[in-house]
């Protein structure tokens, strides 16, 4: 490391280095590799180091957009107000040529120029899937503990029948999996597959992907399994029933990787946690009474909300606002100008400097794709605040006090 200033309180490097570059965004943290050769092999090569910076990034929601001839990828930071850059196309490709299929651990499988790559955003590392144009869907992406590996899960469908293929990335082959239970194998769940998860992606939460609760035919008074679950380390399905039966429910991963469900309608929102996966046991942790109506809501992994409301009464849906509710005493210290063609999505990115060895297997360029420029004119946006906004704080319930 550089000599200290003369004279200068030293902090010692080890201080430095865990407990505060571990917390820094990914540039500066590439810059610091300048400082010294230590330095250099630690931040560009210490796996130990990259899982802990991976650990402490924010993960923040994407949005997409398409601005005169450029169509872009952002996260939305809403502490800061700021859309930071995650990949760009120009007007050369066609109107739905960019968009995000599934997140996971820093990684993205996008489509972009027609085709669908794996794209790690802070690494600049990008890999044609060939494997993957010829599915129907993709259903998630997410790491296979035992073996180390990445996969992705997709659905081919064959004589009008869900089956379920593995790639694990750099392996150069689809694997068979087999068929979800009957209700997600067949009919017109079938057909609508590839729209449901486009608009509701899967959750990964737990080492298992869930599926969003669906409404199905029931047959007398009981209750049928309305969730698919696919447990990533066995590969293989479960169906089970939603803990609420609400009219608009969104899924989420907790901070400590447990799934979290908050169902919201008119005017208030239900946290619930999964507790017990094994007997299915859930609780309802508290109730928020929002002050407005909104029309989405997507949850946050600390159990924050973030919502879009109507600007007024006579806007419309072109004008927005967008805030942050906190999930424990629903306070919300700033709202956001928002507009219909900034398109938040229901999935997130948390920035990684991790390497993986399967770009390289993928792609014959070492991992990058240098022709095709989603990483050229990348720049930060600022999000305009509302100045007429006074921050608030809405009902926070508890359980108990919802039996009183």
């Amino acid at each position: 490391m550089a000599e200290a200033a003369a004279g200068a309180p030293q902090l010692p490097e080890e201080l430095i280095i865990w407990e505060i570059l571990t917390r820094l965004p990914v540039k500066p943290v590439l810059r610091c590799r300048a400082v010294c050769r230590s330095w250099r092999r630690c931040l560009t090569s210490d796996a130990k180091f990259l899982r802990a910076h991976h650990s402490r990034q924010p993960s923040l929601p994407l949005v997409t957009t398409q601005e005169g001839r450029e169509k872009r990828i952002d996260a939305m930071d809403h502490r800061t107000g700021e859309r930071r850059p995650v990949a760009r196309t120009t007007a050369t490709t066609t109107a739905d040529d960019l968009d995000v299929l599934a997140s996971c651990d820093g990684l993205l499988v996008l489509i972009a120029y027609g085709g669908i790559y794996i794209y790690n955003p802070a690494t600049r590392q990008l890999a044609l899937l060939p494997l993957l144009s010829y599915v129907s869907c993709i259903a998630g992406l997410y790491p296979h503990r035992p073996s180390g590996s990445y996969r992705v899960l997709c659905c081919v469908k064959t004589d009008d029948r869900a089956v379920y293929h593995v790639h694990a990335l750099g392996s150069g082959e689809l694997r068979c999996v087999g068929e979800p239970p009957e209700l997600w194998a067949s009919g017109d769940v079938v057909t609508m597959m590839p729209m449901m998860e486009f608009l509701n992606p899967h959750v990964l939460a737990g080492g298992r992907l869930y599926w969003h609760p669906l409404k199905l035919p029931v047959k007398g008074d009981g209750k049928v399994n309305n969730m698919l679950v696919f447990d990533t380390v066995a590969e293989s399905f479960r169906h089970v029933i939603s803990p609420v039966d609400g009219a608009c429910i969104e899924l989420f991963e907790t901070t400590d990787g447990t799934l979290g469900l908050y169902d919201y309608n008119g005017g208030t929102a239900d946290l619930w946690v999964l507790q017990d996966y094994e007997g299915w046991v859930w609780s309802l942790k508290h109730r928020i009474k929002l002050q407005m109506m909104p029309f989405f809501l997507l949850p946050d992994t600390n159990g924050d909300m973030i919502v879009l409301s109507k600007k007024g009464e006579n806007t419309g849906l072109r004008w927005q606002y967008l805030q942050n509710i906190s999930g424990t005493d629903g306070s919300s210290p700033r709202r956001y100008e928002w507009n219909v063609f900034l398109k938040l999505k229901k999935l997130r990115f948390k920035q990684s400097l991790v390497r993986h060895p399967f770009f390289s297997m993928e792609d014959d360029n070492d991992g990058a794709v240098d022709e095709k420029p989603l990483f050229e004119g990348l720049s930060t946006v600022k999000v305009d605040l509302d100045d007429n906004y006074e921050a608030r704080t809405e009902e926070s319930v508890l359980p108990s006090q919802l039996q009183e």
